[in-house]
């Protein structure tokens, strides 16, 4: 669901194949893009921020069981033996990925762009000020799995 006009350049399908693709190549587990809303009750929320010329707020977020069954298949471990600390350091760790390659995929070279560090959080994320210009889902091996762009000033 896209809910606002894009004032620079993170269309939607594009955010898409950035987090399918990390997802993939880091959790090593296939997500599929659906319609569904994903809850933002009871998640685990990372997010990171892009500033240059256009600045948001990347925010991926999914159920804790969704997160410490993707830690578990990065770490080659069983659910059971997932340590909360590793659940964060996994959720921060594709929230920098995905945000990585979205500044890469906005950027030029006649700006000066940045990266902050991904903040893990047990619950939703706000970004006051910010609007929320794209919203979607997918869903994966162990569940629904959302993501937002939240463009701010």
């Amino acid at each position: 669901m896209q809910t606002g006009e894009l004032t620079y350049g993170a269309a939607p399908e594009m955010v898409a194949e950035l987090v399918s693709l990390a997802w993939s190549t880091f959790v090593g587990s296939e997500i599929g893009r659906v319609d569904d809303e994903v809850a933002t009750t009871d998640v685990m929320c990372s997010s990171i921020s892009i500033h240059g010329p256009w600045s948001a707020t990347l925010l991926l977020y999914c159920q804790q069981q969704v997160a410490t069954a993707s830690t578990a298949s990065v770490l080659g471990m069983d659910p059971a033996e997932v340590e909360q600390g590793d659940v964060r350091d996994i959720m921060g760790e594709l929230a920098n990925i995905i945000g990585g390659n979205l500044k890469g995929a906005v950027s030029d070279d006649n700006a000066a762009w940045k990266l902050s560090l991904p903040v893990v959080s047990d619950g939703m994320q706000t970004v006051p000020g910010s609007k929320l210009t794209t919203q979607l889902a997918f869903i994966g091996p162990w569940g629904l799995i959302g993501c937002q762009i939240r463009e701010h000033e």
